[in-house]
């Protein structure tokens, strides 16, 4: 028989039995453009992709290839990967922003809260001028909602908090600070703020409630403006492990002010933690820190943060 035919017979019958072996396993292979990294179970970049049962998050960031200095301006581009090795680009917008974006000393000494901004196209976020104050490290949390994600008791989307660690400068020079005092009142450019905790004993596992007083030369604070969709927002951290919370003020916008700012903030441990909370006042961004002390509970409702708590 001539070669050319038995070469064409035998090409037949491979793609042939490949076919049959695609229809007996019910499904294609997964075509994935994404250099081949994915997101593991643990909030890590892996090159192979895990089988799980849920979508986990990571971040990929150019921050390998920078050299992060104490106080300089640096570019920081980042994208999110989920665990099938895709970029996600649908995310809704939360309190007016697709991307909240917070940035911790590790020591709880430096906070930001930032918002990058967002290529569609390409799924990449860019923070053009990221500051780091001083050496040392510090933790970037990414604070963000997917379009498609899973959804609470309630029907309401979960919010989804990963996040990355970079170095700043040189560990030589970083000498951590202290959480601080659990002193209430403070003063923060030129607003005297007390915290006033609406329990007497603060303990994990059940919603707690705080009230932060605001004062301005003496007097109640009456008139606080809209700061990303809310009267307030509150970041809270625990010391160590950095767990997080991102909490709102229960007020609606149209509420009579009264010169006092509810928050509900379930506490998932007990330890201490730092509240960073910011509000809007004469078109000025105030941000206050408290540090509580939290007891262990018997346990509660964690969805009564209000925000995301940090999982992987």
């Amino acid at each position: 028989m001539n070669n050319k035919i038995i070469l064409g017979i035998i090409g037949v019958i491979i793609v042939a039995g490949v076919a049959v072996l695609a229809f007996r396993s019910g499904n294609t292979p997964q075509v994935v453009n994404n250099g081949g990294v994915y997101c593991s179970s643990d909030g890590t970049l892996t090159d192979t992709m895990p089988i799980q049962s849920h979508r986990s998050y990571c971040i990929k960031s150019n921050a390998d290839a920078t050299s992060f200095a104490p106080n300089s301006p640096t570019i920081f581009k980042y994208s999110i990967i989920d665990d099938q090795g895709n970029i996600l680009k649908d995310l809704d917008v939360v309190h007016e922003k697709l991307m909240h974006f917070i940035v911790v000393r590790k020591d709880l000494a430096n906070f930001q809260h930032v918002h990058p901004e967002f290529e569609p196209t390409t799924g990449e976020f860019t923070l053009s001028n990221l500051t780091l104050p001083t050496d040392g490290e510090y933790r970037l949390f990414a604070d963000f909602t997917p379009t498609a994600s899973q959804t609470d008791p309630n029907g309401d989307k979960l919010p989804v908090t990963i996040y990355q660690d970079v170095r700043v400068g040189s560990l030589a020079n970083y000498k951590p600070q202290p959480i601080g005092s659990t002193e209430k009142s403070k003063k923060f450019d030129g607003y005297q703020i007390t915290l006033i905790p609406n329990s007497a004993s603060i303990v994990s596992g059940s919603a707690i409630g705080f009230d932060f007083e605001i004062k301005k030369d003496g007097k109640l604070v009456t008139n606080l403006e809209k700061y990303l969709g809310a009267l307030g927002h509150t970041v809270v951290l625990r010391d160590g492990d950095l767990q997080f919370i991102h909490a709102h003020a229960t007020q609606k916008l149209t509420d009579p002010q009264t010169g006092k700012v509810h928050f509900a903030i379930t506490f998932p441990e007990a330890g201490s933690y730092k509240l960073f909370s910011q509000f809007q006042n004469e078109g000025k961004i105030i941000t206050s820190n408290f540090v509580v002390n939290v007891l262990e509970g018997q346990g509660g409702d964690a969805g009564a943060t209000g925000g995301g708590m940090m999982t992987h």
